[in-house]
Order: C-alpha cells, then structure tokens, then sequence
C-alpha cells in the first residue's frame, strides 16, 4: 500500500459530501449513456433494468474504452429494444472472448429474469441493495466482491436514480469494481477497504470519484 497516494486520497474524499459525489457521478459518461438509453424505455422500467445490469455483467475485456463501449450500448439498446438483441450487440461491440460472453450472456439473462419480474421486484432490490447483490452474486455463483457483479450493483443504482430521480445512495460494505483503472491506483483489498472505513463514503460512490480521474492518483 502507497501511504502517500492512500493519504492523498483521502484527504480529497474527506472534503466531499454525498452530494458533491452524487454531482460527478450524473457528469460519469456511463451515466449519462444510461439516461439517454432510459429516454426509449420509459414505459419499461423492468426491461430497461435488465438490459444495464446483464450490460454491466458482460463489461470486462472492452474492445475499446468503457465510456465509448456504454455510449455504444445506449445507440444500439435505444433501436433494438430485446434481450435476444445481445448476441448481436456483443459480436458488433464486445467481441473479445465472444464465445464466453455469449455463454454469460446467457447466465446473465437467467438472472436478472429471477430477479426483476415485475416494477415490485425493481423497486425491492433498490431498497435493499445487500440483498440484491447476495441474489446476483448467488445466481451466478461468483463472490460478492467479483469485478463485474458489483459493478452490475454500482450501474443497477444509476439506473434507479434516473428513473425515479432519487439519490439512491449504496450502503458501505460493497467492494469496489476492480476494473484496470482502479487497480493501477491500488490492487490492494485492504487499501480499499481502510478507504471506505476512514471516509466514511460507500466504495461503489468512490469509484466513480476516482475512476473518472485516475491518472492523477496512480500509484
């Protein structure tokens, strides 16, 4: 752990609230992708929430970066409004180890159809977002701290906040997505978890503070 880029860190994140936080992450392009996506579905809660979540479980190995890769996802979702419309997607966008991520794919859509099947199921999982990530977690026999479904979490909660306009705030204790930008800060679990313990912010809210700014904290 780099005690000078970890009190660096924290000494930037103790200056914020929630709110500040809050107002990067509606300026994240992954954000923005989702309320542009949420414009086509609005009628559809339900198959909106899929789409992003199996989207996010599906977001490891990009062929190119991940803000251009959710933009992508937004243009193509908001004409081609099915599950079934995946496997194209993924061959056009996502080719990378295609063969294993049509097999997710597959697992993925089991998933999030046990989970959300009707508005009830959405807004259950909003309000307990522990549970949610148990359930996901479960259904896809990964660890709850595995990159891709906490990163389905930290998406899932953008979701909920365009489309009932609340600030839906994460409870702490959820691991942060360890995706090639975070880990060039710290691939430390520890560093991480000491973060979250010290700021008092949820790691998944922390993501999105460093993630969009990350060259100025690697260490």
């Amino acid at each position: 752990m780099s005690n000078k880029v970890y009190s660096k860190i924290k000494k930037s994140l103790s200056s914020m609230t929630i709110k500040n936080i809050i107002h990067i992450e509606e300026s994240d392009p992954q954000f923005k992708a989702l309320k542009k996506l949420y414009s086509h579905y609005k009628s559809d809660k339900v198959l909106f929430v899929k789409l992003v979540v199996i989207n996010a479980l599906l977001s490891y190995q990009l062929p190119m970066k991940g803000e251009k890769y959710w933009e992508s996802f937004a243009d193509y979702f908001s004409h081609n409004k099915n599950i079934d419309s995946f496997p194209e997607f993924l061959k056009k966008s996502n080719f990378r180890l295609l063969n294993a991520k049509l097999k997710r794919f597959e697992k993925a859509r089991e998933a999030v159809n046990e989970i959300f099947k009707t508005e009830k199921d959405l807004k259950n999982a909003m309000n307990n977002i522990d549970e949610f990530l148990n359930r996901l977690s479960c259904l896809l026999n990964q660890k709850k701290d595995a990159k891709t479904v906490v990163f389905a979490v930290k998406m899932f909660i953008y979701a909920c906040r365009i489309m009932y306009n609340k600030n839906l705030i994460a409870p702490k204790g959820i691991f942060i997505p360890m995706d090639s930008r975070i880990k060039s800060i710290s691939d430390d679990k520890n560093f991480w978890k000491k973060l979250e313990e010290e700021t008092g912010i949820p790691l998944i809210h922390i993501d999105a503070v460093l993630w969009l700014s990350h060259e100025k904290w690697k260490k």
